[in-house]
């Protein structure tokens, strides 16, 4: 600027010395062309937006270097906030949202500020990371994976139903505390199981749910508590699911006056043949 001052006075003193000094002789064309020179540095530079000397050609304005990492739109500081790229409005804006209790649930709400250059956001995208959101998504994706692998773990488990408790019974997909107090129970009341098949014999158990599970079952007979048919108690023998009251009347009955065997109930009329089956392997005869 001081330049061009000086520049500015020269001219201003040549063209009024020649003026005052060479009256007679000055051309109206040099007095022209001083004007002119003069009306030159006006233009290209007192009147120029920056208002610097310059005698090159102006070049296109820089664009903002970005410095890029990640951040959380709802804890990022105003100075971090700059440092990405945002306007000083636009960082304004953004406190402003988060005061009034606004908050960014993902990366893409972060766009829809009225502030927000798209060129931006597109360079910003992949540095932003949502806390919640990332705890979230790793809290499911462990609760997907324990799943898998409890999944997986049941389909390894085999359970020999007729010393299994409690505690190896929840192991299997689809059965919760629920199922296996019922199933212990009725283990009870038979004796022991003499195959898998008898599970569906519980209450309310399911035709799906037993065949979830029935690869992952074995039965072992020789475990089952059978009934001294010729000591029992008549109280004992009537809670049999496969004998009750009129079961154990009848074989009460048979065994008045002696020791029954085998051939003695079979050849009986106290059972059907089919339950008969279901039955023989729960007496002890001796």
């Amino acid at each position: 600027m001081f330049v061009l001052i000086s520049i500015l006075f020269i001219t201003v003193l040549v063209k009024y010395f020649v003026v005052y000094h060479y009256q007679t002789k000055t051309s109206p064309v040099v007095m022209v062309e001083l004007d002119e020179a003069s009306a030159k540095l006006l233009t290209q530079d007192i009147l120029s937006p920056k208002g610097n000397y310059s005698n090159t050609t102006s070049s296109a304005p820089q664009k903002k270097k970005l410095t890029l990492f990640h951040f959380d739109p709802n804890t990022i500081s105003e100075m971090q906030a700059l440092e990405l790229g945002f306007e000083k409005r636009c960082v304004l804006q953004l406190i402003n949202y988060r005061n009034k209790g606004g908050k960014f649930y993902k990366p893409a709400d972060l766009e829809k500020l009225y502030c927000m250059d798209k060129e931006l956001f597109t360079h910003l995208e992949p540095y932003i990371i949502i806390e919640g959101t990332k705890k979230k998504e790793q809290s499911s994706n462990s609760k997907n994976n324990f799943s898998a692998k409890k999944e997986n773990k049941a389909q390894n488990i085999t359970i020999e139903i007729n010393s299994a408790d409690s505690t190896d019974w929840v192991k299997l997909k689809g059965i919760g505390t629920g199922y296996a107090r019922r199933i212990l129970k009725y283990k009870s009341l038979l004796g022991g199981f003499t195959n898998v098949e008898q599970l569906k014999e519980v209450y309310n158990f399911p035709d799906s749910l037993f065949n979830s599970i029935k690869g992952n079952l074995t039965v072992n007979p020789v475990l089952i508590l059978k009934l001294k048919i010729n000591t029992v108690d008549f109280k004992t023998m009537v809670h049999h699911p496969y004998i009750k009251y009129e079961g154990t009347k009848c074989i009460f009955a048979l065994k008045r006056n002696k020791k029954i065997k085998e051939e003695d109930l079979t050849g009986s009329s106290c059972f059907s043949r089919e339950l008969l089956q279901k039955l023989l392997p729960y007496f002890d005869f001796e």
